[in-house]
This record gives structure tokens, C-alpha cells and sequence, in this order.
């Protein structure tokens, strides 16, 4: 599993500036999805204790939508990019990861 998500950090770290920033984007409207799925899930489910319960189980359809669309959040996954650095311990690498951060 480590080398798994030691290599995808490694793919990420070397994607342009432009390609993060789209990717980024498209990981912000897929958010979207969460408050969507909430509103939806209020709106079809009777109003009963649990309702609440279940209606939040929505928040997670956005990131289930970023994270298998392989798209870039900060918030997301913030180990696949550190990993690398970790192991390297490089500066060039440090810079990489926050670049990737801001954008």
C-alpha cells in the first residue's frame, strides 16, 4: 500500500500548474455533489428522529466523487504528496508540495 500511494504522490508532484489548477476545479464543484445529496436526502425522507442521520450520510458523496475521480484536494488526501517528500527530504520537493497546496 505504501509504495502504491508513494508512486501516485510521486505522479502528482510532476502534473503542470495548469493541470492542478483544473483538477482542483473540477474536485470543487464535485463537492458540490454533498450539499446536492444532502438536499435531496432532507427532501425524500420523512421527518423522523433519524432523518438528520441519514440526510448527513450525503456529505460524503462529494468526496467519494473527488477521491474516485482521482481528482486534486487539498483537503482530500494530504499524505500522497508528503511521502515523497518524507522520503527524500528534499527542498525541491518541499516547494513541489506547497505549489501543489496553493493551487
Amino acid at each position: 500500500i505504501y509504495e502504491a500511494v508513494y508512486a501516485e504522490g510521486e505522479h502528482e508532484l510532476e502534473r503542470n500548474s495548469l493541470e492542478l489548477a483544473f483538477s482542483g476545479l473540477a474536485a470543487g464543484l464535485s463537492m458540490g455533489f454533498s450539499m446536492v445529496t444532502e438536499g435531496i436526502l432532507q427532501n425524500h425522507l420523512p421527518n423522523t428522529t433519524w432523518q438528520p442521520l441519514i440526510t448527513k450520510l450525503g456529505y460524503s458523496v462529494g468526496f467519494l466523487v473527488v477521491i474516485l475521480g482521482r481528482q486534486q484536494l487539498f483537503t482530500k488526501n494530504t499524505l500522497t504528496v508528503i511521502l515523497p517528500l518524507l522520503r527524500k527530504k528534499k527542498i525541491d520537493i518541499a516547494f513541489n508540495v506547497a505549489r501543489l497546496w496553493v493551487i
